[in-house]
């Protein structure tokens, strides 16, 4: 299942193994391949998603260009 990093509006980053991530009314929602919800985002509480290219602690760092899904604060 692919690893993604969700940066948070905290500035720090999470880690979470999902086969999905989808938007949903500015909520970011991480879904199991079978559809099942393991992790929910309110809206306004992330920043960016990127998809992890490899495991632990050596994997190689994406870069801005590399950002998937980018939130926007709510007005």
């Amino acid at each position: 299942m692919p690893i993604w990093t969700v940066q948070g509006t905290d500035g720090g980053d999470e880690e979470i193994e999902a086969g999905l991530l989808a938007t949903e009314s500015g909520a970011l929602v991480a879904l199991t391949e079978d559809g099942l919800l393991t992790r929910a985002w309110a809206p306004g509480q992330w920043r960016t998603v990127r998809q992890a290219t490899g495991r632990g602690p050596h994997r190689p760092r994406r870069s801005e260009e590399d950002d998937l899904l980018i939130g926007l604060p709510r007005r």
